[in-house]
């Protein structure tokens, strides 16, 4: 079959998120403003793809690393500033130590959510349900009630410290999953 084909959406699922995303300007010691994303697997396509399997979530440096390589350090990947919710799971625990991803942690995502409806707005005969840390691949018309088992949300929000060095930090979020 062929590969998972990810999207980021925005919060209401009508624009795509394009790198490099821009989470601003946050003081040493406060908590940034909260963003949610939507992480879709084929959304609204005609043929079936690939669903992704033991699908997380963390940080990463822009080499794929985990911030802490000398001359190339990144404290928010590093000292794990982020925090990350699963939406789609029922999750409020963004502001908890349970939430935390970066060097240090990543977290399971995924979706309770069912996709119902194929890619002609038909309805399926039986919903499509995906297992945990699963986002299915199946053929939807990217509705996302219809399509609920297609993408994950997940709420991210910044704690930057208070001993936080000023400046710049670039870094990835970074989904990580299998396929077959």
């Amino acid at each position: 079959m062929a590969q998972p084909v990810i999207s980021w959406m925005n919060s209401t699922h009508t624009q795509k998120i394009t790198a490099p995303f821009d989470f601003g300007v946050i003081d040493a010691g406060d908590l940034g403003p909260k963003y949610t994303f939507n992480i879709w697997n084929n959304k609204g396509e005609a043929t079936d793809v690939s669903k992704m399997e033991d699908c997380t979530i963390t940080t990463r440096d822009m080499s794929g690393g985990l911030g802490n390589t000398i001359g190339n350090e990144v404290e928010v990947v590093k000292n794990n500033w982020f925090h990350a919710q699963v939406d789609t799971l029922g999750e409020t625990d963004l502001d908890q130590p349970t939430s935390i991803i970066g060097k240090d942690a990543n977290k399971p995502i995924g979706t309770t959510g069912q996709t119902t409806k194929d890619h002609t707005g038909a309805t399926y005969p039986t919903p499509f349900i995906p297992a945990a840390k699963e986002i299915l691949g199946v053929n939807n018309n990217g509705d996302p009630i219809d399509a609920a088992g297609n993408y994950a949300t997940v709420t991210l929000r910044a704690a930057v410290p208070l001993d936080a060095k000023s400046g710049k930090q670039q870094f990835k979020i970074r989904v990580s999953y299998r396929y077959v």
